[in-house]
């Protein structure tokens, strides 16, 4: 529940009974994609002025030195575009863009502010989420879009009784409650977030469940490492994530984006919830628009304002966060698992070609495969005392049992 913090429903993991690690604790940390794009969209517009309306640059950005975010090329347009479009196709280069307005420095900073526990290092990169974080922390920072501003921490246990009902214990759930953003910033994102499930790489969410408003981000790691889907309505907050503790194993084709591997079961959820009366999720519910609320976002159909999306890799450019080497002086006193990234394409290549091992074609030649149906041959090794004492006799003789 974003607005009270109550943990409705925990899974974190496949099955307990085989497997009972917990990947939904605030102690396991993956990396976290296009997921973090919306806080810094949220600050943006909180203390650099930005709108969903304000044009960025889908461009490559440098920060100094060799630190170039995205780690490559491929997907930068160069074109301009509104921010909530940047959003809605999940842009890397354009997001590397407004870092640049708001700066590494500042977005930690703000991270802190809305209750992010884990210290993240200030490096372009983290812009498009090059920082390990839990599932829980992701959650209880999203919790600031569909509260009206506020950073609401979850929570398992609001009292504690007796076996004849006599409470002992009794929580104050007040300071799990602190304001992060203003309440017109926080509509304005969640407006913002509404054109990912029904233009962009969610395309179509929101529709298919029937709700009037909705909120979600997808997000992809490195080579498909990490899938991620947060999203919410204004009564119920959820995320889920996919991958593999070992990070080398991983979904290689497109069915391994955030939008195809995560978001499906994040759907089938809220089917689940919608359809059970008795949790009182109300399909029609809206998120409260502020009173002082200015006319620059006039509608609420964001979709007038987000344009068609005209290139490849909306969802797969959430891969391109780059390694170590991309940015100088990455922080790898902790496990980190860098991408496997190729040369730009305008990147001049000054290696040589690797040249094929040269192969022995005399000893290749006077080899023969055996026959089908006879058996191989299997070269004998000699040991170190049959070479000092020769061979014995008896080893001519076949064992036969």
């Amino acid at each position: 529940d974003p607005q009270s913090g109550e943990v409705k429903a925990w899974v974190g993991g496949i099955d307990f009974k085989t497997y009972k690690f917990d990947h939904a604790n605030i102690k396991t940390k993956r990396q976290v994609g296009s997921t973090i794009k919306p806080l810094l969209y949220a600050q943006a517009m909180e203390e650099r002025g930005f709108t969903p309306e304000t044009m960025v640059v889908d461009q490559q950005q440098s920060f100094g030195g060799d630190r170039l975010v995205p780690a490559t090329t491929k997907t930068c347009t160069g074109r301009s575009m509104t921010m909530a479009s940047a959003l809605a196709w999940s842009r890397n280069c354009a997001t590397a863009y407004i870092m640049k307005q708001v700066g590494p420095a500042q977005f930690t900073n703000f991270l802190e502010r809305i209750n992010i526990p884990t210290e993240v290092e200030p490096h372009p990169s983290i812009a498009l989420g090059s920082c390990d974080l839990s599932l829980f922390e992701m959650l209880w920072a999203y919790s600031i879009f569909p509260s009206g501003g506020f950073s609401t921490k979850p929570y398992f246990i609001s009292r504690i009784e007796d076996r004849n009902g006599n409470v002992i214990k009794r929580f104050d759930l007040g300071t799990n409650k602190k304001e992060a953003i203003s309440e017109v910033t926080a509509y304005r994102m969640t407006q913002m977030m509404q054109g990912v499930v029904t233009n962009g790489t969610a395309k179509g969410l929101m529709d298919r469940l029937g709700a009037s408003e909705m909120g979600g981000k997808t997000g992809t790691t490195n080579d498909n490492a990490d899938a991620w889907f947060i999203g919410y309505v204004p009564q119920l907050l959820a995320g889920t994530w996919i991958g593999c503790d070992d990070r080398f194993i991983r979904i290689e084709s497109s069915q391994g984006y955030g939008g195809l591997a995560s978001r499906p079961i994040w759907e089938a959820f809220y089917k689940k919830v919608y359809a059970d009366k008795t949790l009182g999720l109300d399909k029609e519910a809206i998120f409260v628009k502020p009173a002082d609320l200015n006319n620059e976002l006039n509608s609420a159909d964001i979709s007038s304002i987000i344009q068609d999306e005209y290139i490849l890799g909306a969802e797969g450019e959430d891969m391109g966060v780059g390694n170590a080497n991309d940015f100088g002086g990455l922080d790898t006193s902790h496990e980190y698992i860098g991408a496997e990234s190729e040369l730009p394409e305008d990147a001049p290549n000054d290696k040589k070609p690797a040249t094929k091992p040269r192969t022995n074609t005399k000893d290749t030649a006077t080899k023969k495969d055996p026959k089908i149906g006879e058996p191989e041959k299997k070269e004998e090794k000699k040991g170190i005392f049959r070479k000092i004492f020769g061979k014995k006799e008896e080893d001519n003789k076949s064992n036969d049992y």
